[in-house]
Order: C-alpha cells, then sequence, then structure tokens
C-alpha cells in the first residue's frame, strides 16, 4: 500500500493582526476556554493614570487549548534550556540587572 503524502496546510495571513499583551485573563465555560489579552501600563505600580486595557480574546475548544499547552510549555522549555529559567517575579528581575 503506497504511504499518503500529506500536503501542507495552505495559510492566509493577509488580515493578521499583531498586538503586544503584557497580562492576559482566563475563564472557561463548559464548552470553552476563554482568553483575554490586554496590556498593563502600571506593571511596576500606578505610574500613569491609564487603567488595564484589555483588547483581545480567543476563545478556544478545550481541545485546542490543551494542545496550546503543550506546545507553551514545549516552547518555554526549549528557551530556558537555552538561555536559563525565566523568572516570574519581577522584583527579583529587577535586582539581577547590570549595573549601567
Amino acid at each position: 500500500m503506497p504511504e499518503e503524502t500529506q500536503q501542507p496546510l495552505a495559510v492566509d495571513a493577509s488580515n493578521l493582526r499583531t498586538s503586544y499583551a503584557n497580562v492576559c485573563r482566563i475563564a472557561q465555560t463548559p464548552n470553552e476556554v476563554i482568553v483575554d489579552f490586554g496590556m498593563n501600563p502600571n506593571f511596576f505600580g500606578q505610574i500613569l493614570d491609564e487603567p488595564l486595557k484589555l483588547d483581545n480574546r480567543v476563545i478556544l475548544s478545550h481541545d485546542a487549548a490543551k494542545r496550546l499547552c503543550i506546545h507553551l510549555t514545549a516552547t518555554i522549555q526549549n528557551f530556558e534550556a537555552r538561555y536559563g529559567a525565566i523568572e516570574l517575579d519581577v522584583t527579583k528581575r529587577l535586582k539581577n540587572q547590570p549595573a549601567s
């Protein structure tokens, strides 16, 4: 039996939009995982008189969310193996900055 060759999936990125997020909020229903992304301008304390602004929402099925989790975990593990652990405590990251 001849082996089937899979054709690469065609991807249309003509409407792709790029945005930056430093915060996300996750919720779920019995059918979906809802992830809101946004920008917190006061990540290091009250610097600006601006609220946290959520501007993108991605709704996934639970199986798509699990696949995303698996791929993100592998990506982070690869990064940390190459560059070292990512410190999640912002105050510790600031203390580790080299003196100017």
